[in-house]
């Protein structure tokens, strides 16, 4: 994970870890060089055109359209020691960072922590399908930031 900034700033719809969203693969094929066998970190077909790598111990995950070759998403994990809005970070309780950032909230549907009014971002916590009202005391498993165009129809088809 040598050319990774695991303290870096996450941005919303723009990026993380000192990568950048929309960036073509070809352009960062170097940090997957050797993934699995020569430096540690796997990757895998997450879904047809969803190509996943995770990188190091799973600190940041790039998921890339294999259509188009752009990367899509970027997710901090565990071990990530850079904030979002400068205080929100991976492993803290979700209560702290809806006080700390009010347009923080549960959508049940989606399953996800979004924020209103910022596109290109969401955030886990571990469990699955969780009650929503146990969210807050859960901790933050992940922070994703993601081109908000992949959320429309053309986007989804791997038309941006």
């Amino acid at each position: 994970m040598l050319h990774i900034e695991l303290d870096a700033a996450i941005v919303p719809n723009s990026g993380l870890g000192g990568l950048s969203l929309r960036e073509r693969l070809i352009e960062i094929q170097y940090l997957f060089e050797g993934l699995g066998h020569t430096q540690e970190g796997a990757f895998e077909l997450a879904a047809p055109f969803d190509l996943r790598y995770q990188l190091g111990k799973g600190e940041v995950v790039v998921a890339v359209d294999v259509r188009n070759g752009k990367v899509f998403l970027l997710s901090a994990s565990l071990g990530y020691r850079g904030y979002l809005f400068e205080h929100i970070f991976v492993g803290m309780k979700v209560k702290d960072a809806m006080v700390l950032e009010p347009r923080l909230y549960y959508d049940e549907a989606e399953e996800l922590i979004l924020c209103r009014g910022v596109p290109g971002l969401s955030l886990d916590v571990a469990e699955i399908d969780p009650p929503p009202e146990s969210v807050p005391a859960m901790t933050i498993s992940a922070i994703n930031v993601f081109a908000q165009e992949t959320q429309m129809l053309a986007g989804q088809r791997g038309e941006w």
